[in-house]
């Protein structure tokens, strides 16, 4: 398992670091501290930005030969000063000893809005609503809806979310689910920090430290998370990668 787990982080630094080498020109967008929590942001009007996520899940860490790989494309787009939109194309890649399959996992439609300017408020404020729809259309999807809440005391980021999501046919069927974060800004190309999820149904809870890196001169930034299970009920490991290029 630590042999496995190590080359997934060989394989995720060997990413970051070819995204780095091709983006020359600067940022254009405040890059995101964590990898399971939303923070308090928007893209900037008329501005867009390419994100891949790559998450590996392993249920018990003694069978790691049965995983899931979930990957993530995103391309958002600010609408205005305070609101942006994104579509999400969504992949799957399931382990088992006797099989191995990838597939497409269909769609995601999400916005966002931001109640005010960074620190107008006591708490910073976002609002967050996403369609999700799976390649099984006789289903009709399902609505996810979060509050951020976000705070900064200089270096130091707090950011808290409150997830409720329900499918459209079985609209009491709802989920409740949080993630929070903490993250300590070393300097403008790295921040470090934790990050903690729970859903309340599943009874499932995770921890585990962040890490983002950019460069000072290139566009693109990445972010890298591990999560440890908390309880009986919970993923042994789940990892997170994420690279963003803003344009």
């Amino acid at each position: 398992m630590k042999e496995n787990m190590n080359n997934r982080l060989l394989a995720g630094a060997a990413v970051v670091a070819a995204l780095l080498a091709a983006g020359p020109s600067p940022a254009k967008a405040d890059p995101r501290s964590y990898v399971w929590t939303y923070e308090y942001m928007t893209v900037r009007e008329n501005h867009a930005e390419l994100e891949y996520y790559s998450t590996t899940e392993v249920a018990d860490a003694d069978a790691p030969e049965t995983s899931s790989w979930k990957h993530q494309v995103e391309l958002e787009y600010g609408l205005t000063p305070k609101t942006d939109i994104a579509m999400y194309q969504n992949f799957t890649q399931s382990n088992t000893p006797a099989t191995k399959t990838f597939s497409y996992d269909g769609m995601k439609l999400r916005l966002r809005h931001r109640l005010a300017e960074k620190g107008e408020l006591p708490v910073d404020a976002l609002l967050y609503a996403e369609y999700v729809r799976s390649t099984d259309l006789s289903a009709q999807g399902a609505l996810e809806a979060k509050v951020v809440l976000a705070k900064d005391l200089g270096r130091l980021n707090l950011a808290y979310n409150q997830v409720v999501e329900f499918p459209l046919e079985r609209l009491a069927d709802a989920e409740h689910r949080f993630s929070a974060g903490a993250s300590w800004k070393f300097s403008g190309m790295l921040k470090a920090g934790l990050e903690a999820t729970g859903d309340y149904k599943a009874n499932a809870y995770h921890a585990g430290p962040t890490v983002h890196l950019r460069a000072s001169d290139m566009k693109v930034w990445a972010n890298l998370g591990y999560l440890a299970g908390l309880n009986s009920d919970s993923k042994d490991v789940q990892t997170r990668l994420i690279v963003g290029v803003p344009f």
